[in-house]
């Protein structure tokens, strides 16, 4: 994933992101900075990631991802996983991450997280 490769879409107050293929040391920090400077910090601080195209995540990724969810988190928001292939869920489970967000396995699900306040 060395080009952008990602979408985002607004949905009422949240932002669905969804990156495809590795997210890595090659393009983690571009998508945090994506991330952040055009949704978090100008308001829309609930963030839906959508993994569900994503094959590979290194560690940096993962720093990336506390990062953001801290970054929600203080600008009043949240931000909450979603299509974790098997790989990327025992990849959270094994470094004790998976407790730490919420994750829904479908868009959908997760979009109720923030419209139905559940």
């Amino acid at each position: 994933m060395s080009e952008q490769n990602w979408m985002a879409i607004e949905l009422k107050n949240v932002v669905v992101v969804k990156p495809h293929g590795e997210l890595d040391m090659n393009n983690s920090f571009q998508f945090k900075s994506f991330v952040k400077d055009t949704y978090i910090n100008a308001g829309k601080s609930n963030v839906i990631l959508d993994l569900s195209e994503v094959e590979y995540m290194d560690s940096s990724a993962l720093g990336v991802l506390l990062g953001l969810q801290r970054a929600a988190r203080l600008n009043g928001g949240s931000l909450v996983l979603c299509g974790l292939h098997e790989n990327l869920a025992r990849i959270l489970k094994i470094t004790s991450l998976e407790g730490v967000f919420k994750i829904y396995p479908t868009v959908e699900e997760a979009l109720k997280f923030f419209l139905e306040g559940s």
